[in-house]
């Protein structure tokens, strides 16, 4: 199967139970629903700093990696005097 197309039916299903939960439980109460998705939302975007850090990290450890195989592919130089 296609990873794009799998991908779109994963989509699918996730919002569908998204839709499924907000019928089920969002409309038994809707003002809870609202003041705990807001609440999540909330916890999400106070993690998007930390994430994105915590990337940057990743990314600057793959590149230090990177150029030290880089290094050691390198002959050494010897000093003759």
């Amino acid at each position: 199967m296609d990873i794009y197309y799998k991908f779109c039916l994963e989509e699918i299903k996730f919002h569908t139970e998204k839709i499924n939960e907000i019928i089920n439980e969002g409309l038994k109460d809707p003002k809870k629903y609202y003041i705990e998705s807001k609440s999540e939302w909330k916890k999400i975007y106070q993690m998007i700093p930390i994430m994105y850090y915590l990337n940057q990290c990743s990314e600057s450890q793959d590149s230090h990696s990177t150029s030290e195989e880089n290094l050691s592919d390198t002959p050494s130089e010897s000093k003759s005097d």
